[in-house]
């Protein structure tokens, strides 16, 4: 029974791979870079990935593993995904529309299949929906008032959210807050400063004890031998930065064997020149080796670096740093030929300097016709202003991004997004080369072709 268990198992991996692999190709153009780096078949590795998108394993992992080994496909490799997934009501939470279809998918239980087909669940103390929390407290504190659970400061919150009375909410049970009708509120995401001070502890000690479990499992499984998929972010990155790295990576992996290699995958979007399907670019880069022997501070450093110099620069990240400069330096107006230009010759610099460019952007052609694809797209979004046949102004306004916590800027603010995607990147790397000058664009643009 567990050997056909196990080939059930592989089977299903195997079909939902070539399920996702076909899916994902039907919305984006995918280019993968690096997959030399993969390190010989049968040694433990850490694949870790920086997270950008929901969709991002699902572009990554059939090829990767499937250009490593049959076996990481079938079995070999532990996938270590946020913990809500294995709670009630996750499909809800990220199909919230429409309604009535997002409660009949809330009534499927996940978490029995997703263990089967090589899931795991990992818990982000910072970061969780309020429905957990709320989970967790009635676990820990039992169905008591709201207002002896939840903070002042966070049942106002509530009730501004829910158009209801503070007072009365706060005489509620805490399971009443359960109701369908709060899914809204359910569905965002916080952290345990919801609570009372007392209870804070009590509900956050909780989860951390679920937290040391969980990586207790995935240590043991290192150790074993086996190889593990993660995103030691620990969530998507909501400016566009890479963001700070979670302990739970060197926890896992001072669990695992002493050879245990850390795989880096870097990924971005072109997604300000979509046309119709979004260019994707998956970078791997060297592996980080004997990891588990690194200070924590080292490795993250590495891997950090690591990521930014093996991504790709793309029409998204130059022309939205054209954009900005040129508003900076107080001449937002601008010529189609300046911003090819621009984007040609920096791109040109980039490669020169060793870093990871679209190659499309290297000839003056293909870049004006991304270019045009990237003002369309501007143009909708208000963040240029056509005043000529081939002349246009820059109209950007704030760079700050205003976003929920957890949730990722680019759809609220794509330009803020692609320029802090654009500083990351040139952040790191030896005589990193400079943007392309306004200035120098305009004396530049006879050269566009």
């Amino acid at each position: 029974m567990r050997h056909l268990a196990a080939v059930l198992a592989a089977c299903s991996r195997v079909l939902i791979a070539g399920i996702l692999w076909v899916g994902v190709r039907l919305f984006h153009k995918i280019e993968f870079h690096g997959l030399e780096h993969l390190p010989g078949r049968g040694r433990p590795v850490y694949f870790a990935m920086a997270h950008k998108r929901d969709v991002d394993p699902m572009i990554e992992v059939p090829t990767i593993l499937a250009r490593w080994s049959w076996r990481a496909i079938t079995r070999d490799v532990l996938f270590a995904i946020r913990s809500d997934a294995f709670a009630p009501c996750f499909l809800s939470r990220i199909l919230p529309e429409p309604g009535w279809f997002s409660r009949l998918l809330g009534l499927l239980p996940l978490g029995s299949l997703l263990r089967f087909i090589g899931l795991r669940p990992i818990e982000n103390i910072h970061l969780r929906p309020i429905e957990l929390w709320l989970r967790n407290a009635l676990q820990s504190e039992g169905d008591r008032p709201a207002s002896e659970i939840l903070s002042p400061a966070f049942l106002q919150q509530w009730a501004h959210s829910a158009g209801e009375q503070a007072q009365r909410l706060a005489s509620v049970p805490l399971s009443r807050l359960l109701s369908w009708h709060y899914r809204t509120i359910l569905r965002r995401l916080s952290g345990a400063e919801i609570f009372q001070p007392a209870v804070y502890l009590r509900v956050k000690n909780l989860v951390l004890e679920e937290l040391r479990q969980q990586l207790n499992v995935l240590s043991a499984w290192l150790a074993r031998g086996g190889s593990l998929w993660g995103a030691p972010e620990g969530q998507l990155t909501p400016d566009g930065r890479v963001g700070p790295i979670t302990a739970a990576p060197q926890r896992l992996l001072r669990g695992g064997r002493p050879e245990t290699c850390v795989v880096p995958i870097a990924i971005m979007y072109d997604f300000m020149t979509v046309r119709r399907r979004k260019r994707v670019f998956v970078s791997l880069a060297p592996s980080i080796e004997r990891a588990p022997q690194l200070p924590q501070r080292e490795l993250h450093e590495r891997l950090r670096r690591a990521w930014l110099l093996s991504a790709h620069f793309t029409c998204t990240q130059l022309a939205s740093g054209f954009l900005v400069q040129r508003s900076k330096e107080g001449h937002p107006s601008f010529t189609l030929d300046e911003l090819v230009v621009a984007i040609n010759r920096q791109a040109q610099q980039l490669k020169r300097a060793g870093r990871q460019v679209d190659r499309r952007l290297l000839k003056a052609r293909s870049v004006r016709r991304l270019a045009r694809r990237y003002l369309k797209y501007a143009a909708r979004r208000q963040l240029v202003r056509r005043t000529g046949r081939r002349t246009w102004k820059a109209t950007i306004g704030s760079l700050s991004i205003q976003v929920g916590r957890g949730e990722p800027g680019y759809r609220q603010a794509p330009l803020a997004y692609a320029w802090n995607e654009l500083q990351d990147l040139l952040s790191v790397g030896l005589a990193s080369p400079p943007s392309v000058s306004a200035a120098s664009a305009a004396r530049q643009s006879g050269q566009a072709s």
